[in-house]
This record gives C-alpha cells, structure tokens and sequence, in this order.
C-alpha cells in the first residue's frame, strides 16, 4: 500500500516537473530573478522526489518538511515583486507538492496543520494583489489536494489493515480444512498400512508353514512401514514407476512375466499409490488365485478412465494372473484389500483402479493415473492486464470495497468544482447552461462511482466521457480562450473526477484517450482562435497549468490505480502461496499427530513381536509365537474396521477374549466413521461381565446422522445383557436389548456431528 501512495506522489511529481520545465523553457529569458529562483527550486524538489520512488528509497518527513517552507517562502518570494508575474494555476504548484506529502508521510495532527499552513501563504501572499475572493478562489486546487489526500491516505491503510485481517481469517480456514483432510488422508495411508504390511506379516506368522526367510523379511517390512508411518504420504519430487515395478516381487511358485517401456516419470507420491496397490494385488494372487502365471505391463497412457476417455499421458499398470478367479460384480463393500489398497490408493493421487475378473477366468487388476489437465493456475495477472473486472478484482484484494477511497478522491474534487462553477455562472451572464452540464456531469460520476464495485460497462464509460469531454470544450462556445489565464475556464478541470474514477476502475487507456480529446481539443482551439498572449513562449505559459488542471488528477489517478492492483495482484499471489505452505504444514503435522497417536497403543503390543521374528531374535515357528501373532492380527483387524476406536483396555479384553477361544468377528460398512465412545462401552461391558461368550459380532453401519452398531453374543447371558443394558442408559442412549438362553442382542443409535 505504501508503494502504492509512493507512486502516486512520484506521478503528481513528475506532473510538476513537467509543468516547471515548460514554464521555464517558455519564460526563462523573462523571468525576474527572485521568480527562476523559485521556479528552479520547485523544479529541482519535484525531480528529486521523482527520483526517490525509482530508486526505492522511502521518503521521510524531513521531505514534507522541506517541501513546507518551499511552500510558504516560495509565495512569499513571489508576493515581494508582484503575484501577477505568475499565472494563478503555475502558483498552486509551490503548495501542491507540501500538501501531497503531508498527506502521506505526517500523522494526522501534523498533517493537517501543514496543508493549513501552505493553503494559507498561498492565499495570504495573493490576496493584497488579487483581492480575497480571487486569492481564496485561487487556492482550490490546493485545499481539493489536501482533502482527497487526507481522506484518501487514511481509508486505503484501514481498507488495507481490514484485507490482512480478512487474509488471516481466510488462512485459518484454509488450515482448519487442510488439518481436517491431513487426518483423512492420515487415517486411509494408515488402513492401508496395517493391512498391506502389519497385518499380512502377523497373519503369515500365525499360520506357519512359510519360509522363515519370508516372514522374517515380511516382519522387517511391517516394522519399516510402522517406523515411517508419522511421515505419511507427501513425499516430493519425481520416480521412475519402470524402475519401480521392475522391483515387485512377483509371489514364488508362479511364473512371472513383466513388461515395461522406457522410463516412466510420475510424482512420487503416484509412484507411492500404484507400488502399493500393485503390491497388494500380488499377495491377492497369492493368497486367493491359485494361480500359475502372473503377468505385469506398465504402458504409457490410459485405456480410459471414470470418463471413457483415453490419453497419451499417464501410464496403464496391469497386473493379470491365471487363477480361479472371482465375480468382480459380487465384490463387497467390506473388502478391505482391494477397496482400501488398491482402490482408494489410486484415487487419493488422482487416478483410478478396475478389476475384471470372472470365475474360472482369473482376474485382472488394471491400474491408471493420468496427470491433470494444464492450464493457467487460478489467480491473478499482472497490473495492467486483463479486463475490467480483473482490475477491480486485483483492486480488491488489497483495499477491500474499491467505492470507499474512489468516493475520498473524487467527491472533494465535485464538491469544490461546483462551488467554482456557481461562483462564476454568477459572475458571468448567459452560462447558466454551463451549471446545468456540471450538474449532470456530477450525477453521472456519482452514479458511475456507486456501480465501481461490481465494474462499470464499458458503453457507460464511453458515453460519460463523451458527455464531459463535449461540455469542456463547447464551453469555448461562450467562454473566452483568455479565460485559461485563472478559473474563467472551469469547465476545463470539472472533468477531472470523472476521469480519474474511470482511469482507476477501467482499462487506462479509455480515460486517458480522453484527456488527450480535451488537451488536443484545447491546443487546437487556441492555435486557430485569436492570440491570447503577447508571445508563444506567454502562450504556452498560459496554457501548461490550464492543461495540468485534470491531467493531475487523472496522472495521480492511474498511478494509485495501477500500484494498488499490482500490489493486489501480488497480494493475492503471496496469500495463495503462504496459504498453501501453510496448509501443507497443517496437514503434515495432522499425519503425525493422528499417526503417533494411533501408534502409541499398538507399537507397544506388536513391534515388540515384530521386531524380534525380524530381527531373528526368535523364531517363527515357536507355538507361543504363532498364537501370539494370531491375538495381535485379530487386534490389528479389529483396528482396521474400527479405526481409533479401540483403547488399550478394550484390546487387552478382547485379546483375552480369543486366547479363550472366542471367535470375535468385528465389521463396519465404512472405514472413514468417526470414533465414538459407545462403541468401546458395548465392548467392555460384554467381556467384563458373565462368561467369555463362544462367538462375539460387532456389525457397525453409517446411517445419516450417525452410526448404527448391533452386538450379537453367544450364548446368551443374563447378567451380561442386564449390564448392557444399564450401561447403555446410564450413557443417555436408548437401545434394544434381547437375550435368550442362545444369544444376547443389542442394538442402538449413535449421533455424529
């Protein structure tokens, strides 16, 4: 923002410059001594202060205050040898510049008394020659200045503050949802974890009969998988997928076959998501297939996907065995490997799995990724660029509501014009349809300035600039070219709020074509109409500060503008990146919170166990092993169906539980349900009271609204069923309790947020 105000004051500067140069290119061989002394000075003040904005060196006080005794000396010079010497508008550029800055480098206080105190030389020094109407008259331009300034500088660094606060809030947003989707892409690699690798390693060692080679490697892998678990998905840069699939290793006592093309270049994240998958569809075709020969290809491209629709980019993984077989159409929701290793894999990079398969007829996984259409990122262009729309977008950004610092700039200037134009419609018969354009001229730049926020069509802008161009020129009609000399000429400078609004909100180059309508309009009608100076060199003199009247307006105008899209733009951009690396780290640190917390109660209970078969420590085939590989498979089972669910107590219970021969059976239609504590007081209740039942089923189905467990026991107890039962109310639930000399049922209802 501060960049922003900087150019436009190094605009206005560089107007001032201008304007001095002409008037003493013009004049100089003239001028009185005690005038090219000021004039220089003026000159040298407004380059300098040019020069600091290019060079980015922030200007300070000791600016304004310089700029402030140019501004009362100055005039005070002037007034020793005749005010008259200086046209009225050249005069008005020795307090200009003291205004401007006050407005932007000193508090409010300070700021104020400065404008006062260059308004009031300026008006002090001209009033013994010009008299007090024309010498308050002349000073306008000065006190529009200092207005807009002083409005203007104040609302653009509270609409600025007011876009930080609104940025942090939307950061925050941004990293509650990324928190909250860290922990749903934690919660699916994890399920995919224990399953792929926890589970099939304990699952392996309970059963026995495999090489001790193999389920000491499967060990070592499970506890691999378990120590990187808190860093999750999210690894950077680029694999090669050819290299990675050439490394599966293909199950023993089939016959392999792999096929892969060249490199094959993906995320690694991708690379991740289809290894794991194909992996998972291996140990499918050794468990399950029965099979004689399995068959990889890695193509490049895609058959076609969710939409029919093939590509040369991404890449086809199939991996097709000859097994028995299986009906894909039948193939259950609760099918943990395939719907979470394989499936969800793929879609949570993007990509998308099939699996064809028929009895008899073997079965066929095919695995496709391809990368997202390219394009332009979302946001924002550069300043300068783009429509209407887009720069009032860019504007937004950095100052929130645009109609706010607009009105600042341009309803001074409106105000004090229309008291300049009813001081001389009175002074001057026969302009009273003069007033009238004015009139309409201000409605229409109101009504215009009210529509800023949501973008002023481009015929509307075109018309209005028409409408202010035509007046300001036909106004020549009944005024005197002469009148250039002091504010007889008004209708020249009542374009300039118009004008400026336009240059802000629409493309630069409309308002702009119209100020040079009215600055080539001007030239010409004082080149073919009669001489209004004694020379050219007076002529031109007479003329620059009557031109710089609205093209002040409009230079400071576009500057501002343009700066504060620019820094909108760039605002938007540093936001979305800070957004995004915020995210990113929300999400991280929500994998590893849910991650370690999840580890924490089964690290304790399975590394151990895994560690030492891995390690050789113990052998796999020690009985005591195997039976305790078999508790912890049912607990990581038990994990993977109610996923954070299951404390410490809850799985010493139902390790107990099974060790007793219990057959416990626990499924659930959703591996994404939230964790609730009614399901760990069914379970605690039933095992704490009565008998070890024979058989134990917990089925747990997501119904809108909630979730809907049911508890079958066998055989029934009384005991246990009455404890059920008061423990279900004492929890403010209602439920559905039977029992019979077979069996204890239970069923209730659980909200959710």
């Amino acid at each position: 923002m501060e960049r922003g105000l900087s150019a436009a004051v190094a605009a206005l500067s560089g107007l001032f410059a201008l304007s001095w140069s002409l008037f003493l290119l013009s004049e100089g061989p003239k001028l009185d001594p005690d005038v090219l002394g000021v004039a220089v000075v003026c000159l040298v003040q407004a380059v300098v202060t040019v020069g600091r904005h290019l060079r980015r060196r922030p200007m300070s006080r000791k600016d304004a205050g310089a700029a402030l005794a140019l501004a009362v000396v100055g005039p005070a010079v002037l007034a020793l040898g005749g005010t008259s010497r200086v046209l009225v508008g050249q005069r008005c550029l020795v307090a200009a510049p003291a205004v401007l800055l006050a407005t932007v480098l000193l508090p409010r206080a300070a700021c104020w008394w400065t404008c006062v105190t260059a308004i009031g030389a300026q008006a002090a020094t001209g009033w013994p020659a010009d008299g007090p109407a024309v010498a308050l008259e002349s000073v306008w331009p000065v006190v529009a200045t200092a207005v807009a300034g002083g409005v203007l500088v104040p609302v653009m660094r509270a609409a600025g503050e007011r876009a930080d606060r609104a940025q942090q809030l939307v950061r925050a947003v941004k990293v509650r949802a990324a928190r909250a989707e860290g922990r749903r892409e934690a919660h699916r690699y994890f399920q995919g974890m224990l399953h792929d690798e926890v589970s099939t390693a304990l699952q392996a060692i309970s059963l026995g009969g495999a090489p001790v080679a193999g389920l000491r490697e499967a060990a070592a892998d499970a506890v691999a998988a378990l120590a990187a678990a808190p860093a999750g998905k999210g690894r950077g840069g680029r694999t090669d997928l050819a290299a990675v699939v050439g490394a599966l290793r293909i199950p023993g006592g089939t016959e392999p076959t792999i096929e892969l093309p060249g490199p094959v270049p993906v995320p690694a994240a991708v690379a991740d998501a289809a290894a794991g998958a194909a992996r998972e569809a291996l140990r499918n075709v050794q468990k399950h297939a029965g099979a004689e020969a399995v068959h990889v290809r890695l193509e490049e491209g895609t058959r076609g996907g969710p939409e029919d629709v093939a590509s040369s980019e991404g890449f086809t993984l199939s991996i097709t065995d000859d097994g028995t077989g299986f009906a894909a159409e039948k193939l259950a929701a609760t099918s943990v490997g395939l719907r979470r290793s394989v499936i969800r894999r793929m879609a949570a990079v993007g990509g998308w799995a099939e699996v064809l398969s028929a009895p008899g007829r073997g079965t066929t996984v095919r695995l496709q990724w391809c990368p997202p259409a390219g394009g332009p990122m979302p946001g924002v262009g550069e300043a300068g660029t783009g429509t209407a729309d887009d720069l009032i977008g860019r504007m937004r950004a950095a100052v929130g509501d645009v109609r706010g610092p607009l009105a600042a700039v341009c309803l001074p200037f409106l105000a004090i014009m229309g008291v300049i134009a009813a001081i001389h419609t009175a002074r001057s018969p026969g302009t009273g349809h003069l007033l009238l354009w004015y009139a309409i001229l201000a409605a229409i730049t109101v009504a215009l300035l009210l529509r800023a926020a949501e973008g002023i069509p481009r015929p509307a802008a075109g018309i209005a600039s028409a409408f202010a161009v035509a007046g300001a020129l036909g106004s020549f009609h009944t005024l005197p070219l002469s009148g250039l000399a002091d504010y007889t000429s008004w209708p020249i400078g009542a374009v300039t709020p118009l004008l400026t609004l336009l240059v802000i909100v629409r493309p630069a180059w409309e308002a702009l074509t119209a100020l040079a309508v009215e600055q080539a309009g001007i030239v010409v009608l004082v080149l073919a109409g009669p001489p209004i100076a004694s020379s050219p060199g007076a002529t031109v003199a007479l003329v620059v500060p009557a031109l710089c009247s609205p093209a002040l307006g409009v230079i400071a105008g576009l500057a501002i503008g343009r700066t504060v899209a620019r820094l909108g733009g760039a605002t938007a951009r540093a936001e979305s990146d800070r957004s995004a690396a915020l995210a990113s780290e929300a999400a991280r640190q929500a994998r590893e919170e849910l991650h370690r917390g999840r580890l924490v109660a089964l690290g304790e209970e399975i590394l151990p166990l895994l560690i030492s078969v891995g390690t050789g420590e113990c052998t796999p085939d020690d009985p005591d092993i195997r039976r305790r590989a078999r508790l912890l498979a049912g607990a990581v089972r038990d994990e993977m169906h109610l996923p954070g669910v299951l404390g410490s107590a809850t799985r010493t219970l139902l390790s107990r539980a099974r060790a007793a021969d219990c057959a416990v059976f626990i499924q659930s239609d959703s591996d994404d349900m939230p964790p609730h504590a009614m399901l760990r007081l069914l379970l605690e209740t039933a095992l704490r009271h009565g008998p070890t039942p024979r058989e134990l089923y917990l089925t747990v189905n997501v119904v809108p609204g909630g979730l809907r467990p049911s508890l079958v026991l066998l055989p029934g107890n009384e005991e246990r069923a009455r404890a059920l039962r008061e423990a279900v109310a004492e929890d403010g639930a209602t439920a559905v309790v039977r029992d019979s000399p077979s069996s204890t049922y239970v069923e209730t209802g659980i909200r959710t947020p």
